[in-house]
């Protein structure tokens, strides 16, 4: 499985959150380091697309390809133009990636409002941090600069974007993460729908 996106950290989020979300035994994750945006690429998003199928082409020489999963930041809330941007991307991967199972983890605002989620994994991985109860309730596809409302209210140490993968983990390792999670955030939940569809590995 490969997977491609924006940034190292996000990337490393996704290896640790593909286990828990995969129908089967999870296949090695491979990680695409050259950074690929595609929420903004408008007429280069198929050339983009064409250069994670030529590194995905490359690993298949030596392993088979059990799928793509392409991470892209939203930058803004889940609305009518998130969905209309979904379709567009997810329509454009299923074209130029077609036979290969496909997921798109576009993530409304960004991927810490995904993390906010999971709010025992905070207090795992630091005990001083604990998110506030209307946090936990609210819709958190429609949390405006998520990673700025982490470092404005979790408290010491500081949260930086090092400590997502780390989060991610401890989600992961507490069990806390399941395609419908307790929480709220539309666009996680897209996103775990593309991997549980795909087929278990043989």
């Amino acid at each position: 499985m490969v997977v491609a996106g924006e940034g190292d950290y996000d990337r490393k989020v996704l290896q640790h959150l593909l286990p828990a979300l995969h129908p089967g035994e999870c296949p090695e994750v491979r990680m695409l380091k050259k950074p690929i945006r595609l929420a903004r690429a408008q007429s280069k998003l198929h050339p983009r697309l064409q250069d994670i199928k030529k590194y995905a082409n490359a690993l298949a020489d030596t392993a088979e390809l059990a799928g793509i999963v392409i991470h892209a930041d939203l930058d803004g809330v889940a609305d009518e133009s998130y969905d209309k941007l979904r379709r567009r991307l997810c329509e454009e991967m299923n074209g130029v990636f077609k036979g290969t199972p496909t997921a798109l983890a576009l993530a409304a605002y960004e991927i810490e409002a995904w993390l906010m989620l999971f709010p025992d994994a905070f207090t795992a991985l630091h005990p001083g941090w604990k998110l506030k109860e209307a946090d936990c309730r609210r819709d958190l596809a429609k949390l405006q600069k998520a990673k700025e409302h982490l470092m404005k209210n979790l408290g010491k140490p500081d949260y930086r974007e090092s400590h997502a993968p780390q989060l991610m983990e401890k989600a992961v390792k507490g069990g806390h993460v399941s395609p419908k999670p307790t929480g709220n955030n539309r666009s996680f939940m897209d996103f775990a729908k593309d991997i549980t569809a795909w087929p278990k590995a043989a």
